[in-house]
């Protein structure tokens, strides 16, 4: 088995239903092959560009058929129905589904809004929090309104697009105050370097410490003590503000099942584009969503070990950069390496967040920290929410700057 991602290029629909999707899926349930006829299971499709700027519809579909005989059958019927305005061309084959941006784009299935006034069956927002302008807020949301409601639509949410984004999590005054500790552990982490390891150019070497570890590149994950200010914020007032959705995503409770270990990571100017990859694996012995595209999320995938917060203390935009994630990429475990797939296919969701806001994502969605081409640090509040027994090994090393 594996998954065709196909691209058919031709003439925009006029009708909200798509001529191409519509068309194949109705002809083509079967393909023949050396006297063997395979079946061919239609997954999803989107809408992008091609290279010379056409409008495309990407079709995805599994089978154990060739790719040559999909991309044939699927040829004929187009030329057959349609006419010769239409052509398609294989864009990508993969071990796993290939998940696409659906057509209405990913803000309304993934953004718990906040509401801006005092209401006191809202445990996660504060009255006193500021009115941010980031592009999940503009968008048009459905917010479920209290707690009970919020919490089951975040399990939901996070289980099928493994993200979510939470608005104004963070009060501007308590933004003002992590900032300014943040800093100071940035100044002081750096001082540190230079004192013990002159020898490394910093932004420029890759160093993997107790405390700190970068790949080179202007990027940085300062590990921050839970007895740091940033640490007691987070122990004393962000985890209580999250801890509904989170002990019901993780299935637990915090300080007996769940812990957590908080840094923050940033990245100076010039820092370029990441690699796509995900933090944590797919634990050995368990499910992935499988070929089941429908049910698979629901009813197979391992249940997350690992929930990770993104709280970014600037706005950002395209000068600072910002996280790109592939949403539904923590169903299968063998996406690994098909990143530059959900580029081509705009299958990528870009966290252009406002200061204070929060990315939600399970530790197994692949994405990538873009390029920051600004004149100012871009300073990320990270904070792994995990499982007791997991233990963060990769991210850091073992000897510590203050040996």
């Amino acid at each position: 088995m594996h998954c065709i991602l196909i691209g058919v290029t031709g003439p925009p629909s006029p009708s909200p239903v798509n001529a191409a999707w519509s068309t194949v899926t109705q002809f083509i349930t079967t393909v023949d092959e050396n006297e063997r006829q395979h079946s061919v299971s239609w997954i999803s499709y989107s809408t992008t560009h091609d290279d010379d700027g056409r409008h495309a519809t990407l079709l995805c579909a599994t089978t154990e058929a060739s790719v040559d005989d999909v991309i044939d059958a699927t040829t004929h019927v187009l030329l057959r129905e349609l006419g010769n305005r239409y052509s398609c061309e294989l864009w990508a084959s993969a071990p796993a589904i290939l998940p696409l941006r659906p057509v209405e784009g990913y803000e309304q299935f993934i953004t718990l809004a906040a509401r801006h006034h005092h209401d006191d069956n809202h445990p996660l927002l504060d009255s006193d929090h500021s009115s941010s302008t980031s592009a999940a807020a503009a968008t048009t949301i459905t917010t479920p309104t209290d707690t009970f409601h919020k919490a089951e639509w975040a399990v939901s949410t996070m289980k099928e697009w493994g993200i979510f984004i939470q608005t104004d999590l963070v009060t501007a005054r308590e933004l003002i105050e992590l900032k300014q500790c943040i800093y100071e552990e940035i100044t002081n982490i750096e001082k540190l370097i230079h004192h013990h390891r002159p020898d490394i150019i910093i932004g420029k070497d890759a160093i993997s410490f107790q405390e700190i570890s970068s790949r080179g590149n202007e990027r940085f994950d300062l590990l921050l003590s839970p007895t740091s200010k940033a640490g007691d914020f987070v122990e004393h007032v962000l985890l209580h503000r999250i801890s509904p959705i989170l002990e019901r995503i993780l299935d637990g409770r915090i300080n007996e099942t769940i812990n957590f270990d908080i840094s923050v990571v940033y990245s100076k100017p010039n820092a370029t584009n990441q690699g796509w990859h995900a933090d944590g694996d797919h634990q050995k012995g368990t499910n992935d969503a499988g070929w089941d595209a429908a049910n698979g999320w629901k009813s197979r995938l391992a249940e997350p070990y690992a929930i990770c917060l993104f709280i970014p203390l600037i706005d950002l935009d395209d000068d600072t950069g910002y996280t790109q994630f592939w949403p539904a990429s923590h169903r299968y475990r063998g996406l690994a390496g098909f990143g530059p797939v959900a580029e081509i296919a705009e299958a990528t969701y870009d966290g252009k967040c406002g200061a204070g806001d929060a990315i939600w994502y399970d530790y197994r969605l692949m994405h990538r920290g873009m390029r920051n081409v600004s004149q100012v640090v871009r300073p990320v509040l990270q904070v792994l929410c995990k499982k007791t027994w997991y233990v963060e090994k990769r991210n850091y090393g073992t000897d510590s700057l203050r040996r």
